[in-house]
């Protein structure tokens, strides 16, 4: 969202650099009640989990009746490539973060490291 004074103060975020999360609200003229769709986002599942499910039922569809949807499938596998993308650069950040835990803090480094999964 843009504040009163967004001009003088502008904010940059580059991909995975800070707040991944997105505020999305219903256009003036779009079917809906802005504050139960933002409740229902906030306390019951984000558009993206709720696109999944929906994409997961017709995957599932598909199966049972032998009707091919490509699109859908593509769009699966692209998400899935993102998350995939997304889950090796989280995990690079998190071993150079132990790297320079270790050096600095080793009793919370092996407090960290040895903690059951």
């Amino acid at each position: 969202m843009f504040g009163p004074f967004s001009v003088w103060s502008p904010e940059f975020r580059f991909p995975l650099s800070g707040n991944v999360q997105q505020e999305i609200e219903p256009t003036i003229g779009t079917r809906g009640i802005p504050a139960i769709e933002a409740r229902v986002q906030r306390e019951v599942a984000s558009y993206g989990t709720q696109l999944g499910k929906v994409l997961e039922a017709l995957q599932a569809l598909s199966a049972e009746t032998g009707v091919d949807l490509p699109e859908i499938d593509a769009l699966i596998a692209g998400v899935e490539g993102v998350k995939t993308e997304c889950k090796e650069v989280l995990r690079d950040h998190a071993a150079e973060a132990l790297r320079k835990l270790k050096e600095v803090d080793q009793e919370g480094y092996l407090e960290l490291v040895n903690v059951p999964a």
